[in-house]
């Protein structure tokens, strides 16, 4: 039984979550590689990962995501932290214009991913789990085997993302 004062951060289920949404990250990539994402936090009700996406996720496109997170998470694939500079975390996001954004406002010390201000420069890492690597600080769980595929009901979707880049 869990500690009643124990913050959501710092439980198993949310880094089982946490985790999920990586593994969403992966599956959606790869059948969607031009897809542009940012951040995939666990939540209070599950899990969701924010992506800008050239076309509409479909219902047959969810399934397929979903199919392919299972196969995944039965790789039993490590998740594996690598601290980073903010030059080599540029380098590894070029193509993610999020993730050049995140690691601008980390690299100032100014804000966290979830736009909360910080009161000292985080240090900034990455976290690689078979082939899908994130701008991420964690934690995880320690392999995707952990993390129960009959519980993910995904949520995928956009918050907003093509219309705040065309309000820049």
């Amino acid at each position: 039984m869990s500690d009643q004062n124990e913050r959501y951060e710092d439980t198993q289920l949310y880094r089982i979550r946490h985790s999920a949404a990586h593994v969403m990250a992966q599956a959606v990539l790869e059948f969607y590689p031009e897809t542009k994402y940012t951040i995939g936090p666990p939540v209070e009700n599950g899990f969701y990962y924010d992506f800008d996406l050239s076309q509409p996720i479909t219902q047959a496109d969810l399934e397929k995501i979903e199919k392919r997170m299972r196969q995944i998470i039965a790789g039993g694939h490590p998740f594996v932290r690598k601290v980073v500079s903010a030059d080599e975390a540029r380098q590894v996001f070029k193509d993610q214009p999020y993730k050049l954004e995140l690691i601008d406002g980390l690299d100032k010390g100014g804000l966290d991913e979830y736009g909360n201000p910080l009161a000292v420069k985080p240090e900034i890492s990455l976290y690689q789990s078979d082939t899908f690597t994130d701008l991420c600080r964690g934690p995880h769980v320690e392999t995707t085997r952990q993390i129960n595929p009959s519980a993910n009901q995904a949520d995928v979707h956009r918050r907003g993302l093509l219309a705040r880049r065309r309000t820049q």
